[in-house]
């Protein structure tokens, strides 16, 4: 072999094993960005799952609080319904009607004592005291929706009307209010005391 051929061969020799180093430096550097990118994926997918396990943290925390708050509203429901059903017998044991009631007898009291005290002319002063008690209850009265009813001169209702005595009578029909003996009371609508009162019958003939 010539020496021309032989430096030929071996230049072409060096050329495949420069080819050759460089195609296992790809590799090795492929090989390495491979290793990397799993490292990189492991290491996203660990990350994923503290970012859920605290999600999950997060809710349960959520949940706990929002129990709390339910049990807290639903006790004060409670409490609330316990005072409404106080309030209300409260307020059926110490109403309008019992007070109205009682008030009655000392307006029947004051009337009697004003008819009584017109009979004397002496007496001007008492009857002007009276009167103006009088007018003070029946404001006082009216401020809670008590007030009288007529019923003389009205049909005998035996709802509104509690009969005393009869009475023959030329004047009216039978079995009408002639007399007032106490007066009847509503309440708003609501009857609170009914009226005693005379009723009229028919004159009998001779």
């Amino acid at each position: 072999m010539t020496a021309a051929k032989k430096k030929v061969s071996d230049e072409k020799k060096e050329q495949v094993e420069g080819d050759t180093v460089e195609i296992s430096s790809s590799a090795m550097e492929a090989k390495e960005k491979t290793k990397d990118s799993k490292i990189k994926d492991n290491h996203k997918s660990f990350m994923s799952k503290k970012d859920l396990n605290k999600k999950l943290e997060e809710v349960e925390n959520e949940k706990n609080e929002l129990s709390d708050r339910l049990l807290r509203n639903m006790a004060e429901f409670d409490n609330y319904k316990k005072r409404v059903v106080r309030e209300k017998e409260d307020l059926i044991k110490y109403g309008n009607e019992k007070f109205a009631f009682d008030l009655l007898s000392v307006m029947d009291n004051f009337e009697r004592s004003l008819e009584q005290a017109k009979s004397s002319q002496e007496l001007e002063s008492v009857i002007e005291g009276i009167e103006m008690i009088q007018k003070q209850l029946v404001s006082a009265m009216e401020k809670f929706h008590v007030k009288p009813f007529e019923s003389v001169g009205e049909p005998f209702d035996p709802e509104r009307h509690e009969a005393m005595a009869q009475q023959e009578h030329e004047e009216y029909e039978e079995n009408t209010v002639i007399e007032e003996y106490q007066k009847g009371y509503c309440l708003k609508e609501k009857l609170l005391r009914p009226a005693r009162v005379i009723v009229s019958k028919s004159v009998e003939k001779e």
